[in-house]
This record gives C-alpha cells, structure tokens and sequence, in this order.
C-alpha cells in the first residue's frame, strides 16, 4: 500500500526506526518550518548542522515557495544577479532586503520603499509572501 511504501521511504531516510519511531534526524526534521517536502528539510538541516549554511538555504526556501520562478527572474535588475547562477541571484535579493530590515527598526521598515530603490517593484507581492515565510 501506499502507507507501507511512504513507511520504508522514511525508513530508507533514517527519519523513521524498525520499530516506526521517530530517529533524532526524524525529531530534527519535525521542528523545521515546512519546506514543501522531505528533500528540502533534509538539506536544510544538513546546512544548518554539517555546513553552516542554513540561513541562507531558509531564505531560498522562502522565496522559492511562493514565486513563479521565470517571471520573478527576468524582474530581477541586472545589478542584482549573480554569475553563479539563479539561486544566488535570488539569495542575493533576499539577503539585500534582510539586511536592510534588519539595520532599521521594525516600525520603519517599508518592503516597498526598498524595493523602489533597488528596482524590485515588479516582484513586490512576491517578496511580501517570501519574507512572511522567511519570519
């Protein structure tokens, strides 16, 4: 059955014991936020206990999840891409607006004003529902 199979799945992936409880990566796993599937939390924790990376891959989870990803690419400036591919450019504008909420007070941090000034206004909607996700 299906249940059988999704059982053996989480066994293979050391989520599950032989007696079908929770191992320590499976009570890891279940403190994460949702990241749409069982691959994605599974990198996520490896980046947060092995690679020191997390952060960055909870961000690019946050604005992955609620993007169409072409259309979000091509309204991304020039001046925010990254050579190393699409992920980074999108962790590039995520990291940008981060850091900019972050040095100001809650009260005053205006997500449109930011992106009018970094030209990021055709994907304003989208990075309101990224960075709720990302909280």
């Amino acid at each position: 059955s299906a249940i059988t199979a999704a059982v053996e799945e989480l066994k293979r992936l050391n989520i599950l014991d032989s007696q079908d409880k929770l191992t320590s990566v499976g009570v890891a796993i279940s403190k994460l936020p949702d990241f749409g599937s069982l691959a994605m939390s599974k990198s996520v924790l490896s980046a947060l206990n092995q690679h020191n990376c997390g952060r960055d891959l909870i961000a690019l989870s946050a604005i992955l999840g609620v993007l169409n990803t072409s259309s979000v690419l091509k309204a991304i400036p020039d001046s925010m891409k990254r050579s190393e591919g699409d992920f980074m450019s999108l962790l590039n504008v995520m990291n940008e607006i981060l850091l900019i909420r972050k040095s100001v007070p809650a009260r005053q941090f205006r997500l449109s004003k930011v992106c009018q000034a970094k030209k990021l206004m055709a994907i304003l909607h989208v990075l309101k529902q990224a960075l709720r996700r990302y909280v």
